[in-house]
C-alpha cells in the first residue's frame, strides 16, 4: 500500500469526526474507521528520551505471524476497592479474534513501510452490551531483534466523543482509569521505561518485550507437535522478493542487501 500525501489522512480524520486538525500533518493510515486505526508515526511522538534510538524497521512479518504475536499478549484486571483488599482478575487475551485478524493485516502492511525512525501506533474500540465501547491503544516497534509493545490504554470505557477522537488522532494519548496490567508469557518480559518528562505516556510506561529470535531460525525437522514453523521455500522467496524491493527503492544499501540475502540463503 502506498503512503500517499492525500486521501488516507482525510479519510482517517473524517471518520472520527475531527475537522479541525491539518490533514497534511497527519501520517497515512493503513486501517482507519470508527472501530480501528493503524498508523505510522515519527519517533518524536513516542517520548522525548526515545530520540537516540534506532528501530529495526522495515520489518517483514506475515499476517499469520502478527496474529500469533497479538494472540500472545495477555492482561489481567486489577481491582482496588475502597473497602477490602485489592485483588487481580484472571489472565486473558487483550484482543478478540476479530481484532487480531484486522490488526494483523494492518500491522503487516505498516511495518513493511516503517523506517528506523518511525513506530506504528494503533487503536481499537470494542462494543459492549453493558455500556460505552472499550478502547485499547498503544504502539509497536522492533529494537535489538525484539518486538516491543507499549500499551497506553487497555479497555478504557470511553463515554465522551472528544476523548475517543483524541485517541484516534493520537493512540498514545493515555487516559486515567486503566484497570488492566500486562502479563508476560513465554519469551516475554516487562520493562519499565522512564518518561523523560513531557511525554505522552504515564510516568513509568511499561513495555512488553517479545523475544522473536526463534522466528528467524531454520525449522528443525523433529520439532514438537504443535510448534509453529515459519521457514519454508515460499516464505524464503517472499523474503528475498521483499529484500530486493527494499534495495530497488533505495531503502537499504548494496552492502546491506548482499549481506541479508546471503544470511537468508545460508538457512537453506
Amino acid at each position: 500500500m502506498r503512503r500517499g500525501k492525500a486521501g488516507w489522512p482525510w479519510l482517517c480524520l473524517v471518520l472520527v469526526g475531527c475537522a479541525t486538525a491539518t490533514p497534511q500533518a497527519e501520517p497515512p493510515c493503513f486501517f482507519c474507521d470508527d472501530q480501528r486505526v493503524v498508523r505510522i508515526v515519527p519517533m518524536a511522538k513516542l517520548r522525548s528520551n526515545d530520540q537516540g534510538r534506532r528501530f529495526q524497521h522495515p520489518v517483514n512479518l506475515s499476517q499469520a505471524e502478527w496474529e500469533t504475536l497479538l494472540r500472545g499478549v495477555m492482561v489481567r484486571s486489577t481491582h482496588s476497592p475502597l473497602l477490602g483488599p485489592s485483588y487481580q482478575g484472571a489472565t486473558e487475551p487483550v484482543f478478540l479474534d476479530t481484532e487480531v485478524r484486522a490488526l494483523g493485516s494492518s500491522l503487516r502492511q505498516a511495518f513493511q513501510q516503517a523506517t528506523e525512525q518511525e513506530a506504528v501506533v494503533f487503536a481499537t474500540a470494542r462494543a459492549t452490551d453493558e455500556g460505552p465501547a472499550q478502547v485499547t491503544s498503544g504502539a509497536w516497534f522492533v529494537e535489538d531483534g525484539r518486538i516491543h509493545l507499549r500499551l497506553s490504554n487497555c479497555r478504557i470505557a470511553v463515554t465522551m466523543p472528544s476523548i475517543r477522537t483524541q485517541i484516534w488522532i493520537d493512540p498514545l494519548f493515555a487516559q486515567a482509569g486503566t484497570f488492566y496490567e500486562l502479563v508476560p508469557g513465554n519469551r516475554q518480559a516487562l520493562v519499565s521505561k522512564p518518561s523523560g518528562g513531557g511525554g505522552v505516556f504515564r510516568p513509568d510506561p511499561v513495555e512488553l518485550v517479545i523475544d522473536d529470535s526463534k522466528r528467524n531460525e531454520a525449522a528443525v525437522p523433529a520439532a514438537p507437535e504443535g510448534t509453529p514453523t515459519v521457514s519454508s521455500a515460499s516464505s524464503l522467496e517472499e523474503r528475498l522478493a521483499v529484500l530486493k524491493g527494499l534495495h530497488d527503492r533505495g531503502l537499504i544499501t548494496e552492502e546491506e542487501y548482499r549481506l541479508k540475502k546471503q544470511q537468508l540463503l545460508d538457512r537453506l
